[in-house]
């Protein structure tokens, strides 16, 4: 099974499209394909996020958030993030700090799935984390 982490971005897109190449990329989690690690600080910023009152116009129900929450957490793997400072912004230290303690848990290469530009500014420059977008995502890791 693959592994990756999902900035919140991209968890959010999903909820809203999930047709999107960011859907595509989630559901293959919810399908049992991959396997995304994530903190409790990204659950809490995801239902932060879908309070956006710009958000309101996608019209998406507490219980459809809910159910889509419950099986990233379920389909998931929680984990405490490294501390790092590589990042220009530092709320993504957060998401970064997630890929490289996955990285230190399996002993693997970890894809760090973004939009963030502060994130994706870095890519090729953190050892053992593969950060790109979520097109380039489904395009380099096709489904075995």
């Amino acid at each position: 099974m693959q592994n990756a982490v999902v900035d919140t971005n991209v968890l959010v897109r999903a909820l809203l499209k999930p047709d999107s190449s960011d859907g595509i990329v989630v559901r293959r989690a919810f399908d049992d394909r991959l396997c995304i690690w994530y903190s409790e600080r990204i659950i809490r910023e995801f239902i932060r996020v879908l309070s956006y009152p710009r958000l309101e116009k996608y019209h998406i129900t507490k219980e459809r958030a809910e159910v889509f929450l419950e099986l990233f957490i379920t389909q998931g793997k929680i984990i405490t993030p490294h501390i790092t400072k590589l990042c220009r912004d530092l709320d993504d230290n957060e998401i970064l700090g997630i890929a490289l303690a996955a990285v230190a848990t399996t002993n693997a290469s970890i894809a760090l799935v973004s939009a963030d530009k502060d994130l994706l500014v870095l890519k090729g420059s953190v050892e053992g984390v593969r950060i790109m977008k979520p097109q380039e995502f489904l395009r380099e890791t096709p489904i075995k």
